[in-house]
């Protein structure tokens, strides 16, 4: 399952990112970062609990740009979750 992952107005994805993690079950969820520019100490905690919940699940940040991919290996998250073509 992938989930494109689109901000709001102000630029924050926490509300859309919530409504899109609610509905997953037990499959791998990939979700696309492409047109995030930054995420809130909101959207990292809606990962890490989605993340808690889910530890069997694979869980694939795809597409950061570089203040995203930034922002997830200062928190320790590049650890957590597989990260595929971030920017450079």
């Amino acid at each position: 399952m992938t989930i494109p992952l689109l901000p709001d107005n102000d630029g924050d994805c926490t509300a859309n990112l919530r409504l899109a993690l609610r509905d997953v079950n037990d499959e791998v969820v990939a979700i696309d970062l492409e047109r995030v520019p930054y995420l809130s100490s909101q959207a990292l905690t809606e990962l890490a609990s989605f993340r808690r919940k889910h530890l069997g699940n694979r869980i694939v940040l795809q597409h950061p740009n570089a203040l995203v991919l930034r922002t997830l290996n200062i928190v320790g998250f590049n650890k957590l979750f597989a990260i595929e073509n971030a920017a450079a």
